[in-house]
Order: C-alpha cells, then structure tokens, then sequence
C-alpha cells in the first residue's frame, strides 16, 4: 500500500475513530470498571452485544445521511415534529451537562492523585480541572473539526494501547473469558455506592449512545458520503465498534482482576491507581492513568462540542464552531463543567447517572430512525427490508429493556440519597 492510498484509507476511518474516542471515554472507563470491580467478568456479554447493536445503528443512522444528506436531527424535525426534536435536544443537553461534570472531575482527581503518588509536589483537582477546562477550550477556539479527529486519533491510541497493555499483564484464563459472555444477570453486589440497574444500564448507555449514532450521521455528511461509499462507510463503523469493545473489555477485565478478586468495590475511579501499582508497578501505573486522562479528554472535546453542533443541526446548518455564538456555548458549558469539582459531587455516581439516563432516551431515538427509514418517500429503494426489520425487533426489545433497567436504577438510587 502506497503513501497516498494509506492516507486514504486513515482519513476513511477518522469518523469512526472519533466517535471511538467519544464512546470509549471516561464514562465507558467509570462503568466497565464498575461493572468489573462488582461483577467480575459476568457483564462480558452486554458489552458485546451493545457492540453489535451499535455497528448495526451507526450503519442505519448513516444510510439515512447517505441518501437524504439530513442529519438525523435534521430529519426528526422535518419529517416527524419541531416539538418533538426540540424536546430531544433538551434532554440531550440535560445529560451532557452532567457528563461535563463528571468527566472532569475524573480527569481532575486522577491527575491529583497521581501527582502525590509520582511527582514530591501536589497540584489539588481543582487546578487540574481549570487547566483541563482551558485548553480545551483554546482549542475550540482555533479548530476545525479535521483538526478535532485528528486530535482523538492520537488521544484514542494512547487510550487503547494502555488499557490493553494494563489487561494484558495480568490476563485472565480463556474460561474466565467465554463464562462472561454467557448471557446472565449477577446478583446484587452488596457495599456498592450504586444500584446494579444503573451499573448495567450505565454500561449499556455508553456503548449504545444516542450521542453516538446523531454525531454519526453530521460527521457523514460532512464527510459527503453517499450510498456509493457504503462500503467505506461500513468499514469504518466496523472498525469503530470492534476497537469499542476491546477497549470496553479491557477496561473490565483489569477491574475484574484488581478489585473484584479482592472483594472491593469501585465508588472512585481513583481508587484503582494506588491498588494497581502493587501489581503492575510504577510504568503500568503511570500508563494506566495516562489511559484514563486520554479516555477522559477523548470524550470530554466532543461532549463540549455536541450542544452546539445539535442547535446547528436543528437549523439544517454545517458545523462551525468557530461562530461567535457557538464561542460563547463553549465557554459557559467550559463553566459549568467545573461544578462537578467545585461542589466536590462524586464523579462516579454523576457519570452512571448520565449514562443510565441516555438508555431511558434510547427507545425514543430508535422509534424515530425506525419511522424515518421505513419510509419509501423519504428513503425511496433504500428503505429498510425484511432482514432490517428483524434485527430492528431485537434492536427495540433490547432498548425498550435496558431503559426499564435505567430508569428502575435511577429511582432507586436518587430515593437512597
């Protein structure tokens, strides 16, 4: 393969390594380890399957996008109800403002924590979260959004190299593996700081994002493709969904190896740092952290970036973030992502909380892609067949489930508190 055609090929993939980057972030990073640290390898299997689910919905998503060149929020507002898509996006707004707080609170209390472990000197999370906060925002500033996938492409690769060399030094028998994909609900862990609904649907709600498949679907069409690069285009979500599931996985298994083994249980996702440097010392500890700040940063740009992006959407207009509205959206929500660390909430619970939320708004997103694309007016050949159906049912049952888990989670834990 020649300069120019590997250059190619790399720029086809930059969709789905973003969105890689925004799945696998500090939200997925919280509920694998979570989901580890309680569980074991029991919840191996809905990682996969949330997987499979995701790759099958990014492709719909997209082939909406290919062939009507609309964003998905584009076409829920002018094929099913303004009011219907402006209620979404608040909604949508409502979590990514809680994920804001709690990814930077992670990012913040992990590099503070590291800090005092590594360096003589202590810099406190608030410092780190204002120093996060800024270049950030520096760099929505000045970017473009080439600039911003290339970016996650690197920040992904750190993540992916060291959670998967963190698993790979201590990893678990084959056994061990093929038991965690044998479908099964675990008892209730007892000393857990959440409810188990809310870790599972947390688990669920960061691999099978709404997030993912509406962001899908502008970075398409900036992209200009059409039905005539469907192959590229599933190609790239199978790249995409596949990396998600090996980071995902190693997230779990190094959760599963460290804490659940001992019968400890995850409320802090500092806790992991000191109790893995007895076991992968210094280097592997060092690597491990720099995983979790890349997973966090990864999903913290796009998050800032979505609101924006959703009202430029709505408007049928590309996007541009270097609008001096959207300048000014960047820096409140910059704001408002100090909270978390301000308020000292516990980012661990905000992330699960934000997660579990998204499977409550799931069914609604997969109901409306579903009219969308059902439609021969709008879809014309291209519209969903016999085998879309099928796979759709299944799609629906599981969404319909994991947002009863959800929302089961989320009233039990917010009435413990």
């Amino acid at each position: 393969m020649n300069k120019t055609s590997l250059k190619k090929l790399l720029n086809s993939l930059l969709p789905g390594i973003f969105l890689i980057g925004y799945n696998v972030g500090t939200g997925s990073v919280t509920a694998m380890s979570k989901a580890g640290a309680n569980f074991g390898m029991d919840l191996l299997w809905a990682v996969l399957v949330s997987c499979v689910v995701t790759y099958y919905l990014m492709s719909l998503f997209s082939r909406y996008t290919m062939v009507t060149g609309q964003t998905a929020i584009e076409g829920f507002r002018r094929h099913i109800h303004p009011a219907f898509t402006i209620v979404l996006i608040v909604l949508l707004s409502a979590i990514i403002v809680s994920a804001l707080m709690g990814v930077l609170s992670i990012i913040a209390d992990v590099l503070h924590v590291w800090t005092q472990t590594v360096f003589p000197i202590e810099i406190s999370a608030t410092v780190w979260a204002a120093i996060v906060a800024a270049v950030l925002y520096y760099l929505l500033w000045t970017g473009t959004t080439v600039i911003y996938e290339r970016v996650l492409a690197v920040l992904v690769s750190i993540m992916g190299a060291a959670f998967i060399a963190t698993m790979l030094i201590e990893f678990p028998s084959p056994d061990t593996i093929l038991n965690g994909l044998i479908p099964k609900i675990p008892e209730t862990a007892t000393g857990s700081d959440n409810s188990p609904f809310v870790i599972i649907a947390g688990m669920v709600g960061t691999t099978v994002s709404v997030f993912v498949f509406i962001i899908r679907t502008g970075l398409v069409r900036e992209k200009k493709w059409t039905m005539e690069h469907r192959a590229i285009q599933r190609r790239d979500a199978a790249v995409s969904a596949s990396m998600m599931f090996v980071i995902s996985a190693a997230v779990m298994i190094t959760a599963a190896v460290t804490l659940n083994t001992r019968g400890l249980k995850l409320n802090n996702i500092t806790e992991m740092i000191p109790m893995l440097e007895p076991i992968f010392g210094e280097f592997a500890l060092t690597f491990f952290v720099f995983g979790i700040v890349a997973a966090g940063l990864s999903s913290h740009l796009p998050n800032l970036l979505v609101i924006p992006w959703l009202i430029q959407d709505y408007r049928g207009l590309n996007h541009d973030t270097k609008t001096n509205g959207n300048r000014i959206t960047f820096f409140f929500l910059s704001i408002a992502s100090l909270f978390g660390v301000i308020l000292g909430f516990k980012p661990v619970f905000l992330m699960l909380l934000s997660q579990a939320a998204i499977t409550v708004i799931l069914p609604l997103v997969v109901g409306a892609i579903i009219y969308l694309t059902s439609s021969k007016k709008i879809m014309g050949q291209y519209k969903n067949t016999t085998p879309d159906y099928v796979m759709l049912t299944f799609v629906m049952m599981f969404a319909l489930y994991m947002s009863s888990l959800g929302i089961q989670g989320l009233i039990a834990d917010i009435c413990q508190r």
